[in-house]
């Protein structure tokens, strides 16, 4: 059979056509041919710019090369910030080259063989109104609009991903940096990324790991992201970050559960290292120097509650562990704390001379620099004054009423074992409430060496008078072991004990202690605390010099039974006894008017010649008071000084002398129910 030549050249055409296209697929398929799109930038650039709202420019050029497996390049993208912010380009990049493969994207999956960007800087600002320069425009309102079927058909396409519908082979970022910028500061804080590398392979973990510099210090951390099938088939996913900087080392590890029943997150979190003011630099404060801290524990975030379990912090050999919640699902949140301390040692607490009172870090040049002149002085001050007003002001607004009633709470802490070196300090326990606007201690309980600690108190903020109280009572406290803690050589001791309740209400918070009625009482039994110069005071002058450190006096104790009227304080008795001399004071603190005066005058326990006993005075206000001699107690001396060698021998005589121990005053209980009418024996 004969074909005509009409068909047989059609035959021809035909095959010729398909064999041009089979060869043209081939080449483009296989062969890398560059194509430059750059001609088409400002179709690019317009397109972007409409898209996020923002100008986008193109520097630099767009290219694509073709293959199986594309690669396509852009060089010089900038995202400009706007109207508003200093900073010059939200985003700017030098260059990125990402390659795909063409073939899986026919069955919807994204193969991206490399992804290399480098130059990478993201300038992020808060301007002096407080916008933010990271928030894009919102979407108009086509964007808004009720979803046509197709698109409702196109979502629910998504919910046919599957673990290998998106893979990253290759990833590879170099020479990136994020700026931050705040209210107009000069110098934007900078987080650079010097190189960072990671994969995505179907159904494993994203992984990452970076090095860098922050806030001038290297950091190196790595980062491992749930597979993507997990957060599409199972709701669910995880994370791990691990990061070491300033010698300090961090960790997070976390859990989030999608699934409508939970919506929960989990978050593992851990920092640790050798010596805590390593992180001064980068926390912009003075940071206490702890050394060998960790600290960790387990955050757990679902519907109206929050859990932080298997707390734990050690510094040292102390430790604490416990666990917080956080419940809102009542009519206003509740706080639980519940916190054991298994040891602490003071010793893991020695900071040197540091204090929280050095504030912020300021840069090397500035801390040196001195000022010069008495107008920088006051600017400082009334810097520092203004600073102190807005913190006085925070803490009024945190105790208000109204913020107070806003949470009720419950802390419950226990001190298994308190140690200062070998010292045992005792044990105790905490309970502190919230409740209906009210804080209370009910109570502090501590077992203190020889003896114990009570303290329970109360305070009520109010909108027209607020209400305080406090009650406190320390029994046997053996005070050698503080003196041992500051000087392990000494071998002063003594017993100390303390019996406190005060009531008070006023309508300001500063006016609490002017309006407050009750008792303070105190006493203590010394022990090997030598009188010293007192001596001179009262006791023979001359015997005194010449005695030597074996014959001073030793004080006995100390006692003051105070009574607090609507705010002035006054001592019903107030001595000190020494085994010479007795020390008795008169006296108020008047809380209303805040000043001082207090008399102390000293009596020496048998008669002596050439005494001086000349009374001193405490006198002036809460910030400005001095010590002297009361008026006409100079006179008084002089008289006794001089008359001393005739009436002496005649008071050795009539006159009877106090007990060296102080055993009359010393061994007399406080309290208000306990106090003995004879206390003032010696005091005049």
């Amino acid at each position: 059979m004969t074909i005509s030549k009409p068909i047989r050249w059609t035959i021809y055409v035909v095959c010729g056509l398909l064999a041009f296209v089979i060869v043209g697929v081939a080449v483009l398929a296989f062969v890398r041919i560059p194509i430059d799109l750059t001609i088409h930038r400002a179709l690019v650039e317009s397109v972007a710019s409409k898209a996020i709202g923002r100008p986008v420019s193109v520097t630099d050029k767009i290219a694509v090369t073709t293959s199986l497996r594309p690669v396509f390049i852009l060089n010089g993208l900038k995202i400009s910030n706007p109207d508003g912010f200093e900073s010059g380009h939200f985003i700017s990049m030098d260059t990125a080259r990402i390659q795909v493969a063409l073939l899986p994207l026919l069955k919807a999956k994204i193969r991206i063989m490399e992804f290399n960007v480098h130059g990478f800087n993201l300038a992020l600002e808060v301007n002096k109104r407080g916008e933010v320069n990271w928030a894009f425009q919102p979407s108009t309102e086509s964007d808004l609009s009720p979803k046509s079927d197709s698109a409702t058909s196109a979502e629910s396409d998504v919910t046919d991903l599957t673990a290998d519908t998106l893979v990253v082979k290759k990833l590879l970022f170099t020479d990136i940096s994020l700026d931050f910028t705040q209210n107009g500061q000069t110098h934007p804080s900078r987080f650079t990324i010097t190189e960072c590398t990671g994969k995505m392979p179907a159904g494993e973990p994203f992984s990452l790991s970076l090095k860098g510099e922050a806030l001038k210090h290297p950091y190196v951390s790595t980062i491992e992201i749930g597979s993507l099938k997990e957060l599409v088939q199972d709701n669910r996913s995880w994370m791990n970050i691990a990061a070491k900087i300033a010698d300090t080392h961090f960790a997070f590890s976390g859990n989030i559960d999608l699934a409508q029943a939970l919506r929960s997150i989990q978050l593992k979190a851990s920092i640790s290292g050798a010596n805590l003011s390593s992180l001064d630099r980068i926390t912009g404060i003075s940071l206490p120097p702890l050394k060998t801290y960790r600290a960790g524990g387990q955050l757990s975030l679902r519907r109206n509650r929050i859990d932080l379990s298997e707390l734990s912090i050690q510094v040292g050999k102390s430790r604490l562990v416990g666990k917080m919640t956080v419940d809102n699902s009542g009519t206003k949140p509740m706080a639980a704390v519940e916190l054991k301390t298994p040891l602490i040692q003071l010793n893991d607490f020695n900071v040197g001379d540091w204090s929280p009172g050095k504030g912020e870090l300021r840069p090397s040049k500035q801390r040196d620099k001195v000022p010069s002149n008495r107008t920088t002085d006051k600017k400082s001050e009334e810097k520092v004054s203004k600073s102190k007003r807005i913190d006085d002001h925070k803490l009024t607004a945190l105790f208000s009423p109204e913020a107070l009633a806003k949470l009720d709470a419950k802390v419950h802490i226990v001190a298994e074992n308190v140690k200062s070196g070998i010292d045992e300090l005792g044990s105790g326990t905490l309970t502190a409430n919230l409740d209906k606007g009210r804080i209370s201690i009910d109570p502090l309980k501590l077992n203190i060496p020889g003896g114990s600690f009570v303290l329970s108190g109360s305070l009520r903020p109010g909108t027209e008078a607020s209400e305080a109280a406090v009650r406190a009572k320390i029994e046997n406290f053996d005070f050698g072991v503080l003196v041992h803690r500051a000087n392990p050589k000494a071998d002063m001791g003594g017993i100390i004990n303390l019996d406190v309740d005060l009531r008070s209400q006023a309508g300001r918070f500063e006016d609490l202690m002017a309006r407050s009625n009750g008792h303070f009482d105190f006493s203590g039994r010394l022990e090997n605390l030598k009188a010293g110069i007192i001596d001179l005071w009262a006791v023979n002058v001359i015997a005194a010099i010449v005695s030597s450190q074996k014959d001073q006096s030793k004080i006995n104790c100390i006692l003051g039974f105070w009574d607090m009227k609507d705010g002035v304080l006054s001592p019903s008795v107030l001595l000190i006894d020494t085994s010479k001399i007795r020390i008795c004071g008169k006296g108020q603190v008047d809380f209303k008017k805040q000043t001082i005066r207090v008399t102390a005058a000293p009596r020496p326990k048998k008669p002596e010649f050439f005494s001086l006993a000349t009374p001193m005075e405490v006198n002036g206000t809460f910030a400005d008071f001095g010590v002297g001699i009361d008026t006409g107690g100079l006179i008084g001396t002089a008289i006794r000084f001089v008359t001393s060698p005739v009436v002496t021998p005649l008071l050795k005589m009539t006159g009877k002398e106090l007990p060296v121990d102080g055993a009359d005053v010393c061994s007399f209980p406080i309290g208000p129910n306990k106090r003995q009418d004879k206390l003032t024996t010696g005091c005049k």
